[in-house]
């Protein structure tokens, strides 16, 4: 009867303990959930300014591809799938279909990177696969967090957080390429974008 006690007692101190440590900080899990939101706002943005050729994007009836690669912990595929689904976006006069691949390198994911694509969003910590997927989807809108991701792994676009606010960071490239071609309206917002080499 004592274990019993003992081991409820403990149970419902480390109970208390993770709720503790979630409600002790639970500015923090809300910080991150609004700069999701954003995020996910400015990915929809960026895909209505960007420009695709015809030749790489799937058939007239078929629908163009977003895949989200990664874990995500904080909201961000169910606010874009709901922002996607209310604004009725389209890339290049085709309907979107989102998809998403905890492991950006299963099977399915591969096959699906391999088709090219429209857009990549990369959550945070997928982007240790970031030269493996360039190199399977070269023609697609690469975009994901952190800076590293543009100067070094060659990426599109990249979240990055600034005193407090999202900024995005932009290769030149992606305004100057064919397809797919951001316009270069998004780089006159200077107080939110920095465009690098």
């Amino acid at each position: 009867m004592r274990t019993k006690v003992l081991l409820l007692v403990l149970g419902l101190f480390s109970v208390f303990l993770g709720v503790d440590s979630v409600l002790a900080n639970p500015g923090l899990v809300a910080e991150k959930r609004k700069v999701t939101r954003v995020q996910a706002v400015y990915l929809k943005h960026l895909i209505n300014f960007t420009h695709w050729d015809a030749s790489d994007l799937p058939g007239p009836t078929k629908p163009a591809k977003i895949l989200l690669l990664g874990e995500d912990k904080n909201g961000m595929i169910e606010t874009f799938q709901y922002l996607v689904s209310e604004s009725k976006l389209k890339i290049g006069g085709r309907s979107v279909e989102v998809i998403h691949f905890k492991n950006p390198l299963v099977p399915d994911a591969i096959k699906e990177l391999e088709a090219n694509p429209s857009v990549i969003f990369l959550l945070p910590k997928s982007n240790s696969q970031v030269k493996k997927i360039r190199d399977l989807s070269p023609k697609s809108l690469l975009v994901g967090n952190g800076r590293d991701l543009v100067e070094k792994h060659q990426a599109d676009i990249a979240f990055t957080i600034s005193k407090n606010r999202v900024r995005l960071v932009i290769r030149k490239k992606t305004f100057t390429r064919k397809s797919p071609m951001l316009s270069s309206r998004i780089s006159a917002l200077r107080n939110v974008v920095e465009v690098i080499p």
